[in-house]
Order: C-alpha cells, then structure tokens, then sequence
C-alpha cells in the first residue's frame, strides 16, 4: 500500500499500534539488564556463586539470539500481531517461573523463556511499523522504541532496586508477569492486522530495486565475506562486556566498591543506559554533520569506550565524579556505535540483501553478552564470597579482561571497509 493510501487509515489504530509495541518493547530492555540489580538477592536466595548466576543470566540472550531466524519467519507468516502476542505470553510465563523459582536451575528455565518470548517483539516491530506508518516516518519511529527501550533498562536500574527492598525480587517478578500477560493480550485482541492489498512492498519502497539476480544469494555465502566476520566479532565483543557490565556485575561491584546500599549503587548503573539515549542520537547527528565517514566515527567510539574501560580498571579509586563519567562515558560510546554500526552496514550491503546480512549480523551482539556474562562469571567465580557478595578485588580479573577485549575490537575497528561488500 502507498504512502497516500496509508493516509487514508485511520491514524488513531496507529497509534494504538505504536502505543502497544513500545509498552512491550519496554520490557526487552528491562529484562535485559534487570539481573544486576537483583543480583546479590539471587545469590543469597539460591546460596549459589557468581558462574552459576552468570549462566542464569545469560539464558536470555543464548534463547534471544537463536531464536531471530525464527520469529522472522513466522512473523511473514502469522503476521506481527500474533507473533508479538504469543511470545509476550511466553516472556509473562517465564516471569511467573522465574518469581517462583525453588532453585537457581529453575531461575534459569524462567530466564530462558523471558529471553524466547522477548526475542519476539523487535522483528515484528519493525514489519508492523514498516506497514502502518510513511516512508518518511518509519526510522523515527525506529528511534522512538529505542528511546523507550533504554527507558526500560534505567527503570531495571534504581527503580527496581527500590520494587525489590520493598516487596522482594519474587514479588516485583510477579507483578512484571502479570503486567506481560495484560500487554499480551492487548496486542492480540486491540492491535489489528494491516490489511493485505497483494500489492508487493519492494515496488514501494524508497530504495531502488537492485536488478542483478546474483545479489539473491545463499546465506551461507555471508559467512564467507571477511567483512562480515569483522563487524560480527566487533559488535559480539562491544556489546558483550557493555551489556554484561551493565546487565549483570555493575551493581554488586559499586555497592561492594563504595560500601552503599542496592539503591545508591543502582543509581549510577542507570548512568550506562541515560549514555545510551544522549550518544545514539548524537553520534549520528556528527557523522551526518561532521565526520566524513563513519568509520572513523566508529574508531573514535571505541577509543571513548576503551578510555571508559580503562577508567573502570584503574580509576575507580578517583572519587564518585570519576566513576559517573566512566559510566557514563561507556553509555555514550556504545550506544554511538550501535547506531553507526548499523548505519555503516545499510551503506555498505546492496538493497537486495541488506535484510539476510543483518539477520545474520544481529545474532553476534547476543551471543556476546550471553558468552561474556559466563567469562567473566567463571573468572569472578575464583573469588570467595564474604557475606554473600564478593569483595571489589574479585572483579579485577574479569574487568581487566573486559578491557582487553575493548582495545581487541578497537584494533578490528581499523580494517573495516567503506566500499560495498563482495556477495558473490
């Protein structure tokens, strides 16, 4: 359907449309750094150490990641609003198993259903937005969730900590759960299907339709591209040691560094993700304005988030200010090369198969957390616990490692390429 026949729906279903998706999108992003705060709970509540919750944790992003093939699929299928339904039924459910959870085997099966049933909601986001809203509308939209995404994560931060104190882990989980299961059954019975006209939708698109058959290629033949293999492997670790510091060990190590309380401490985690929302946007406003290429705006990305790394190795011992500009720092950082990574992958991949490269690009960054999250689990696990939580010192190894993986992906950064990639 064109432009001008969309205009001719009634703009309020949109919006109704929009409404829903970002109130679940909310909750991808919650889920997905909530295990930090909650942290020191678990360990104390299951009596078990920090390889056993890194592996708890990384259940998310391990089910998340596999399953995107999947949810595309069955999202062409079924349609966006039933995919979007059934799996936030999915991610209610393993609330509901994770508050109730006798042991920390149990916590991790809960873990792994939120992660399948979030896993679901960005993919049909996209084709929903793709069918209801302009050309000229589709990528603010796109950054509209994003916005609201990162809103999530900082209300995983302090606001969850404060939920937990006041009626436990178990109960805010229960509560999330229910909340899901109302937010799934808005989706199935309020959002509506876009009405099918027959009428292909790459005849409509803004982009120009590439001619040459060979660009419909096997995937299998992107896994071949070296290029491909560069950027995988630097989103796999970038995003990896963000989202594993943000997500599972910021908390537990501020409260032990400072001596303070779960509150204080998740206060200045919520400094990463408040990074996330100022350096997304900005960064693309610079590499629009300012940088020529967006390559050596990704270079300078990683050179911050190295700086921010080595800060959190060597400088945490300078004062509250330091640390706050270190989290902050890193928030900036990341969430700028996330949006010039992916802005560096649509100029660089021909049209016809920008969708099958970035399915499989976007595989590396959840394998990232969910393979780090364990790393620095088992080097942090070598430690003692003292009273239930581990000393600053236990987190030495796992920062440190953190840190040379940084400059490892800072290095890989300088032999990407700014031509089009080779697909045959």
């Amino acid at each position: 359907m064109t432009d001008n026949a969309k205009t001719k729906l009634p703009n309020s279903h949109r919006w109704v449309i929009f409404s829903i998706i970002c109130l679940i999108y909310f909750f991808v992003y919650f889920h997905r750094v909530s295990t930090s705060v909650i942290a020191a709970d678990i360990l104390k509540a299951f009596d078990t150490n920090a390889v056993a919750l890194g592996f708890m944790s990384s259940m998310y992003f391990y089910l998340y990641a596999l399953e995107q093939p999947f949810v595309g699929y069955f999202t062409d299928k079924l349609g966006a609003r039933r995919v979007m339904a059934y799996c936030t039924l999915i991610a209610a459910a393993g609330c509901f198993l994770f508050a109730l959870a006798p042991g920390i085997g149990w916590a991790s099966a809960g873990r792994a259903l939120i992660g399948i049933g979030v896993g679901g909601v960005y993919v049909p986001a996209i084709k929903a937005f793709s069918q209801w809203f302009r050309n000229n509308e589709f990528a603010t939209m796109l950054g509209l969730l994003a916005v609201v995404g990162n809103l999530g994560a900082i209300i995983a931060t302090t606001p969850l900590a404060w939920a937990a104190s006041e009626w436990g882990w178990r109960g805010s989980f229960n509560f999330i759960g229910v909340v899901s299961l109302v937010l799934a059954l808005a989706a199935l019975f309020l959002m509506k299907d876009f009405p099918e006209t027959g009428k292909n939708i790459r005849e409509e698109s803004s982009f120009p339709v590439e001619k040459d058959h060979s660009l419909s290629i096997p995937f299998y033949k992107h896994l071949a591209s070296r290029q491909f293999w560069i950027l995988a492997v630097t989103f796999l670790g970038v995003y990896g040691i963000t989202i594993t510091f943000q997500g599972l060990w910021a908390t537990p190590y501020l409260m032990a560094l400072l001596k303070t309380d779960q509150i204080t401490a998740s206060k200045l985690n919520m400094l990463i993700p408040a990074g996330f929302i100022v350096g997304s946007p900005l960064f693309g406003l610079l590499a629009d304005r300012v940088f020529q290429s967006k390559v050596r705006a990704i270079n300078l990305l990683l050179v911050m988030l190295t700086v921010s790394w080595a800060g959190i190795v060597f400088g945490m011992h300078l004062g509250v200010l330091w640390i706050m500009f270190f989290l902050f720092l890193m928030g900036i950082a990341a969430g700028g090369f996330i949006n010039l990574l992916w802005a560096q992958v649509k100029e660089i991949t021909p049209f016809p198969v920008l969708g099958t490269y970035s399915g499989l690009l976007n595989v590396a960054p959840f394998l990232g957390v969910a393979i780090f999250q364990v790393l620095t689990g088992s080097l942090l696990g070598r430690a003692k616990l003292v009273n239930g939580a581990y000393l600053p010192g236990a987190y030495e190894s796992s920062f440190v490692f953190c840190f040379i993986v940084s400059c490892a992906c800072l290095v890989l950064s300088f032999f990407i390429k700014k031509q089009k990639l080779q697909t045959a």
